[in-house]
């Protein structure tokens, strides 16, 4: 690759995590889980060749402070293990909230990743990128679907005697076991982002995972089950209203339901009404507070919710079955 460039752009989407799934104090892995890219939210990082690293986010719900400096730092790092001459100047916009539930740090550190390796001519692997970000320890949705986009389903890693965690805070070095990926079917989605609803900080995420796993066997089990036969088969099928059951059902299901349980009453009302105006199937992506829904008349519902639940950010979003888009100047 010649060395013709000084800028790029990397335009990232954001990923609906489902549901994780062993959780369990089991035989043979831990985690795994299924996720979907979406095209809304999305994030454009701008980058510009420089002589020391500097990150300028102008989103509406840009990076603490403590966050921006662990990325200058990661990809510093990277960058004097690899020799490279540059650095990189970095602008973030969009829409793309951190700790909502879209997969928002993953994607912002693969592309920082990515970016510094093609400025400074080198083409780095998607698993030499996956090992340098420290992302995937407990899923790898948000790994793989950065680079490919669609579904991804994956069987978690090897039981290696680590803790329960959330996925950058494990410090595993074994990444999740990818079972399948393939592209969305052509599917409408509605998102709605809380604005009253706190997310939850990397600590408080942290002593979630503790106090509620290892989960009893048989709530795993069904939670397989569902997002298996269900959510797995529904997507392969093309079958909407089967994806729509099995995500309801996964609402119940032990791991989810808990993690809906920590935002209370205040989520399960939003929850309910997007039900009251007409949605088949609602689901909170991850750790939330995010969720999407499914309905024969997205836009409809996202007008009457607009107007009945203003404490809330609605977007209508379709499947992205590309990846990041990288264009350069």
């Amino acid at each position: 690759m010649e060395e013709i460039n000084n800028k790029l752009n990397i335009l990232v989407h954001s990923r609906l995590h489902l549901t994780l799934l062993a959780l369990h104090n089991g035989e043979y892995r831990i985690n795994g889980g299924l996720g979907v890219t979406i095209a809304q939210p999305a994030c454009t990082l701008v980058f510009s060749k420089a002589t020391i690293f500097s990150l300028h986010d102008s989103r509406d719900h840009p990076l603490t402070v403590e966050e921006a400096d662990r990325l200058q730092t990661l990809l510093y790092e990277e960058q004097k293990q690899r020799g490279f001459d540059y650095a990189l100047d970095i602008v973030l916009t969009g829409n793309m909230r951190p700790h909502a539930g879209f997969g928002s740090g993953t994607a912002v550190t693969l592309a920082c990743l990515e970016a510094l390796h093609l400025l400074n001519v080198s083409q780095a692997t998607p698993t030499e990128l996956i090992a340098a970000s420290k992302r995937g320890g407990t899923s790898g949705v948000g790994i793989h679907s950065y680079f490919s986009g669609g579904y991804v389903f994956d069987l978690g890693r090897k039981i290696d005697g680590s803790p329960f965690m959330p996925s950058n805070q494990t410090g595993s070095k074994q990444l999740p076991l990818l079972l399948d990926q393939g592209p969305m079917p052509d599917w409408e989605f509605g998102i709605c982002l809380p604005k009253g609803i706190p997310h939850k900080t990397q600590t408080e995420e942290r002593e979630f995972f503790a106090r509620t796993c290892p989960l009893p066997a048989d709530s795993v089990y069904e939670t397989v089950y569902h997002t298996l036969f269900g959510l797995y088969a529904a997507l392969r099928e093309a079958d909407r209203s089967g994806f729509c059951h099995a995500l309801k059902a996964i609402q119940t299901c032990a791991w989810k339901q808990a993690e809906r349980q920590e935002y209370g009453k205040e989520l399960l009302d939003i929850e309910q009404a997007i039900y009251s105006a007409g949605a088949e199937a609602v689901g909170m992506s991850s750790l939330g507070p995010s969720l999407f829904f499914l309905a024969y008349d997205v836009p409809g519902i996202i007008e009457k919710m607009r107007i009945a639940r203003p404490d809330c950010d609605w977007l209508i979003t379709y499947p992205d079955n590309q990846g990041r888009q990288i264009v350069y100047d």
